[in-house]
């Protein structure tokens, strides 16, 4: 249970980060409206968090075989 809370601990930070630099490289642009970059932030945090979880999980399962 203990490794689980870490890997979603990753996961989480992870896509925090990516959301982060999302909305960072987004304002720099002109005509994004903030609509626009809070709504891809928040893909991006699904989107990232998904993946992260998924590559966490694989690299664990071939590291205990």
């Amino acid at each position: 249970m203990k490794n689980n809370l870490k890997n979603l601990n990753i996961s989480l930070a992870t896509a925090v980060l990516f959301s982060f630099f999302f909305v960072f490289a987004a304002n720099n642009k002109e005509g994004v409206t903030k609509f626009d970059i809070y709504l891809g932030a928040v893909w991006v945090f699904i989107l990232s968090f998904i993946i992260v979880l998924s590559l966490v999980h694989m690299f664990k399962k071939d590291k205990q075989e």
